[in-house]
């Protein structure tokens, strides 16, 4: 196309028609520059494009990674639950005068089962990516964006508020239990083994036998109280977090449809 202008060019210098030669001069100009900016455009397009696949991959994963985070929600919470109710069991024998039908083998279970502190971990290997990447500014929805960012500072200040919570489990009501000689943990307490043939040779589960006007009781009674606070409280949070997940969930949906 150039070299088609250009021979017009040199024929209307000949021809000594400069106004003609002018206006295709100009015309070869406006042909460079809309070649320009089609360049320009398609470059940017798959710029674009290629942006939008990858996010579409985080949200993909984002979408994976809530799911999961969910059922695992759910069974924590439920987890929760059930150490609950091994704390009321337990608060009904203390208090409860006859406990000649008491299955103290049972009630030590419950006792090591009120305080077992469950891992809590949930997904965040692909926005701590997105993050990290400085790919998160490749959802253009700032709304979503957003929402993303908010869903994830709350899910961090939980876990930071429940580790806080196993570690003084694990420095404070097991260690009051272990030096009272009620129960050991005799293996690696993370692992969330039990040594259940040391339980068997218990005889005698020895919290039955303390004065209820003691010091020591109510220590006991304390701590059972303090611990089932503390999971209500998670309980609480637990309940926080799946709503958040679910709004988050459906969010996503809306904007990108459902991936997974």
């Amino acid at each position: 196309m150039i070299k088609f202008f250009r021979k017009i060019r040199q024929r209307r210098l000949t021809d000594n028609k400069f106004s003609k030669y002018l206006l295709y001069a100009i015309g070869e100009i406006v042909l460079v520059v809309i070649g320009i900016l089609i360049a320009l455009y398609i470059n940017n397009w798959n710029e674009s494009n290629s942006k939008n696949k990858v996010a579409n991959n985080y949200i993909n994963n984002i979408q994976l990674e809530l799911n999961s985070d969910l059922r695992n929600f759910e069974q924590y919470k439920s987890l929760n639950e059930n150490q609950i109710n091994q704390i009321n069991d337990l608060l009904i024998a203390l208090i409860n005068d006859n406990i000649n039908n008491v299955n103290e083998e049972e009630l030590i279970f419950k006792l090591m089962d009120a305080y077992r502190p469950y891992p809590f971990a949930p997904k965040t290997a692909t926005y701590t990516d997105m993050v990290t990447s400085g790919k998160m500014e490749f959802i253009k929805t700032i709304d979503l964006r957003q929402k993303i960012i908010s869903h994830y500072t709350f899910l961090e200040q939980t876990k930071s508020h429940i580790d806080r919570e196993t570690d003084y489990n694990w420095n404070h009501f097991i260690p009051f239990f272990n030096n009272e000689g009620y129960y050991e943990w005799r293996n690696h307490p993370f692992l969330g083994i039990i040594d259940s043939t040391k339980i068997k040779k218990i005889k005698h589960f020895s919290l039955l036998d303390i004065d209820k006007s003691s010091t020591k009781f109510k220590a006991i009674e304390n701590n059972l109280y303090y611990r089932k606070v503390i999971l209500n409280v998670r309980i609480q949070n637990l309940e926080e977090l799946m709503e958040s997940t679910n709004i988050l969930l459906n969010e996503i949906e809306d904007f990108y449809g459902s991936k997974h």
